[in-house]
């Protein structure tokens, strides 16, 4: 019975309508998040522009009080470029935060510098006849106007409006007045401060205060009103406002990609554990699915592809059978012979063959007997291989210590049969997780060809080395080689060579073991070419 999925129903629309949907809810936010901040940029700038100013400046009276007007935040205030004077009741300067400036006053002409609190101001508008400046009229304003009993001690405020009214020529000249002030011509210093002062920029404006020890005092405040302090202000705005917005854009991004992610990984978690389980072997694992269109249709694909996989493997595993079959029924047969050898072996016993030939007899019936079994178990291991379910015994350890202990083993039997041994196996640990007894039988099939296939004298050659990711070894011997018709088969089950190379010996199967088995250890083994081995017949097997 199939294994069965099932987190959701089925199709529910497409991927592109899940996206378009998301992409929309996504752009409206983005547009409510720009309109958001941008109204508040422009709050936070008109509230920065309430809270800075002449009018600021002149609240703190505590400090124009004591004359510390080194503490007063002229820049914070005022702006870059603007700076302050004090000065005297005779006009003179005593104070003044811009070293560099040396303004000189006269007491007449501080009466015609605009007010910071509108107390005093005058206004001037021109007279213009047939086209021509004829003169000017000018209106002084005192909405308030302070005076000082040196008596008591006490300020007094009275409130007024237009206090009079003066008629100039166009050369300045006072033809009228009402302000009875004994003024008969107003200077170009004087002109200039009712329209605000003539430094670029900026604005002169005053503002009149008393100390603590009853001292008039008159500030003086040239305003910078250059564009550089609104860019400045708007700089400021703007960081922090693109801050604001791009902290916010990457939270939304955040959350809209989250969200995208969770409806497209549940499908694909869905799928990846429907996979591990066919990987697994369970290949009639299923899935049923509910969502976009898309989606559901890999589903359904998946199904299939399981299905048939399925199918596939039962055939696979029938065939596998017959093969085991066919192996257990080949060792049967083989062991037919063998009883036989026994039987003639007991006749042998009994007396029944003559005297002079019985131990030529019993010699031959010997080696049938030891080539038979030594045949059976072949069959044996390598049908165990071929079988799905084999699996390595496998052990981390040192495989370059193992190599070079196995060739030590062999060391004395390879220099009985007359054969030479030529090491090159580095003196470190190399480790890896392999199985001894599987991986000593690939060595022992390779090295068992090479002595079987070559007369005493010839070298047998053994390398090992380790690789930023791989150990390589390579396992051989510089005899006869092998013919060029059989090495591209050479790994295939029940592939000989002609006499010079086996001698009528092997089972063509030694080194289709040693392939299945380094497989199995997820390597690969090759016979290298002549021209680029040490040897003529080299095995190189990479971990």
């Amino acid at each position: 019975m199939a294994r069965l999925i099932r987190p959701f129903n089925r199709e529910k629309g497409t991927l592109a309508s899940l996206v378009t949907r998301i992409f929309v809810i996504f752009a409206l936010l983005v547009v409510i998040l720009t309109l958001t901040v941008y109204l508040a940029a422009g709050l936070a700038f008109n509230r920065a522009q309430d809270q800075k100013g002449p009018y600021r400046l002149i609240q703190q009276t505590g400090t124009l009080s004591k004359e510390r007007y080194g503490r007063l935040p002229v820049r914070a205030f005022l702006g870059s470029g603007s700076y302050i004077e004090v000065l005297d009741a005779g006009a003179n300067v005593i104070y003044c935060s811009n070293p560099f400036k040396h303004n000189t006053y006269e007491v007449e002409e501080i009466e015609y510098i605009q007010s910071v609190d509108g107390n005093s101001y005058y206004y001037v508008e021109p007279v213009y006849i047939g086209g021509e400046l004829a003169g000017y009229v000018i209106q002084k304003h005192a909405l308030n106007t302070t005076s000082y009993d040196s008596e008591n001690g006490q300020i007094s405020v009275t409130e007024g409006g237009v206090s009079g009214i003066m008629v100039l020529d166009r050369r300045k000249n006072v033809t009228y007045s009402t302000l009875n002030n004994g003024v008969y011509h107003i200077s170009d210093t004087e002109f200039e401060y009712m329209y605000g002062g003539n430094e670029l920029n900026s604005t002169i404006q005053k503002h009149e205060f008393w100390t603590e020890k009853g001292q008039k005092r008159t500030l003086i405040l040239h305003v910078n009103y250059s564009k550089d302090n609104l860019r400045a202000e708007y700089k400021r705005i703007l960081i922090v406002a693109s801050t604001v917005f791009s902290l916010c854009l990457l939270g939304l991004i955040f959350v809209f990609a989250v969200r995208i992610s969770l409806r497209i990984r549940r499908p694909l978690k869905l799928f990846a554990s429907a996979m591990r389980e066919i990987t697994k072997g369970r290949t009639d694992t299923t899935v049923a699915y509910e969502g976009p269109r898309e989606f559901v249709e890999i589903a359904d694909a998946f199904n299939n592809m399981s299905t048939e996989l399925h199918d596939s493997e039962k055939k696979r595993a029938a065939a596998e059978q017959e093969k085991q079959k066919m192996l257990a029924d080949i060792s049967h047969d083989l062991k037919t012979p063998i009883t036989v050898i026994q039987g003639y072996a007991k006749a042998v016993a009994d007396g029944l063959i003559p005297k002079e030939d019985e131990k030529k007899y019993l010699d031959t019936i010997s080696k049938k007997a030891d080539g038979l079994s030594d045949l059976i178990n072949t069959f044996y291991e390598y049908s165990k291989l071929e079988h799905p379910e084999f699996r390595l015994v496998t052990e981390t350890g040192d495989v370059c210590e193992y190599f070079r202990e196995y060739l030590a083993l062999k060391y004395e039997e390879i220099e009985l049969l007359g054969f030479n041994l030529d090491l090159d196996i580095p003196d470190e640990e190399i480790m890896y997780d392999f199985d001894k007894m599987q991986l000593k039988r690939v060595f022992e099939n390779i090295l068992s060809n090479s002595i079987k296939a070559n007369k005493a004298g010839t070298t047998i050659i053994a390398s090992m080395k380790k690789t930023s990711d791989r150990i390589i070894i390579r396992l051989g011997d510089d005899g006869v080689g092998i013919p060029a018709d059989i090495r591209d088969n050479v790994f295939k089950p029940f592939v000989v060579g002609d006499e010079s190379r086996t001698s009528g010996q092997g089972t063509g199967l030694g080194l289709s073991i040693a392939y299945l088995i380094v497989k199995a250890h997820g390597g690969t083994i090759r016979l290298l070419d002549e021209n680029e081995a040490e040897g003529k017949t080299i095995f190189e097997i990479v971990l």
